[in-house]
């Protein structure tokens, strides 16, 4: 008896083509960047709940008594590839203990209109 062998079908030839084909694409088209946008009204609420998030979270971690002032200057970036996120890169006035002015620089990421667990403080750095 012969035994028949079937012959691959016409779609099943044409994935692997296909799958070379959309990494070609992919490879070929511009990688999205994210660029950060200067914020345009710094005592907007938005930028002051940040910066005072920022200044109360580096309290707590750090052991120290610092009192947000006010956000001085900003920008931020949105989240590329729809994460929903965004990092916001501040300049934050604060008072010491002792009362005199200091200016910190900080980098929060966060997602607005989120719970208080999705926002992380990365960075925060003294101005010299």
């Amino acid at each position: 008896m012969m035994r028949r062998t079937s012959s691959p079908s016409p779609s099943s030839s044409l994935l692997p083509l296909l799958v070379v084909a959309a990494a070609l694409v992919a490879a070929a088209l511009p990688a999205a960047e994210a660029t950060y946008r200067p914020i345009a009204n710094p005592n907007a609420l938005v930028y002051q709940q940040v910066g005072r998030f920022s200044v109360i979270v580096y309290n707590l971690s750090h052991r120290k008594s610092l009192v947000f002032v006010s956000v001085v200057s900003g920008e931020t970036e949105a989240a590329v590839g729809g994460g929903g996120g965004t990092s916001y890169r501040l300049a934050v006035a604060v008072a010491k203990p002792d009362g005199s002015a200091a200016r910190y620089h900080c980098l929060v990421w966060g997602v607005p209109g989120s719970h208080l667990d999705t926002w992380q403080l990365r960075r925060f750095r003294r101005i010299q």
